[in-house]
């Protein structure tokens, strides 16, 4: 079951992200979402914003939010690798998005003459080694898609980063069918925030811009020496 979901959010994610190169492209910069038991969830009220781009409005249950489906049964444990992945698109993302001084609403849905919006957080975290329960923070990855109604050409790319904290309690006792629940986690919030400054470069991609500019250096050598001769 959580693989169907999984599967279901990404390939929806790929579906409407396929985005026309003639889309301009909106860094977020602020806001965010929190989620908080109890269980059986319910709409997250969500807002963001940047470069004259905003939407508040809730993610409703019919979204995906990996974290808790993940960790809602005794699976999570010192060492486990959570995924972060949240996402919501159109009917399932009710709210209002304004956008270049234009408010659309409603989102999604069958009907074309409506906009349509897509948001989605991705990234991962590890419960760490001597873990008791408590916050545990890592960075996400943002992506989105605005579309406004059937025949307006509007087709906005969202990009933005942040960080996601999530609040664990170790996993109470349950009766069968679950397993034993000892040394388990059970997720109790989560809070994702945007963040407005420029993500640092990964070692790996401060390397790859490294060798790009040496590279650009002994070309310039190389040009100005064949001018010489």
């Amino acid at each position: 079951m959580k693989g169907r979901w999984r599967t279901l959010g990404i390939a929806l994610a790929f579906l409407v992200l396929a985005i026309p190169a003639r889309a301009e492209t909106i860094q977020i910069t602020s806001g965010g979402f929190v989620w908080s038991r109890p269980i059986g969830g319910g709409p997250i009220p969500i807002s963001f914003e940047g470069q004259g781009f905003t939407f508040g409005g809730v993610g409703s249950s019919t979204g995906v939010f990996w974290p808790w489906i993940q960790c809602a049964t005794p699976d999570c444990f010192v060492g486990t690798t959570v995924d972060l992945l949240s996402t919501w698109s159109g009917g399932d993302l009710p709210g209002a998005v304004t956008y270049n001084g234009v408010t659309y609403t409603p989102l999604g849905g069958l009907d074309p003459s409506h906009a349509g919006l897509l948001a989605r957080w991705t990234g991962s975290l590890t419960i760490p080694d001597g873990f008791t329960g408590g916050a545990v923070s890592a960075p996400f990855l943002f992506d989105g898609r605005f579309s406004g109604p059937a025949g307006s050409g509007i087709v906005a790319l969202l990009t933005g980063h942040g960080t996601a904290t999530l609040q664990f309690i170790p996993f109470p006792p349950f009766d069968p069918p679950f397993p034993d629940t000892t040394g388990a986690f059970l997720l109790q919030s989560a809070s994702y925030q945007f963040d407005a400054a420029a993500p640092v470069p990964e070692p790996a991609s401060m390397l790859l811009i490294g060798s790009g500019l040496a590279g650009l250096a002994a070309l310039r050598r190389r040009r100005r020496g064949g001018g010489d001769r």
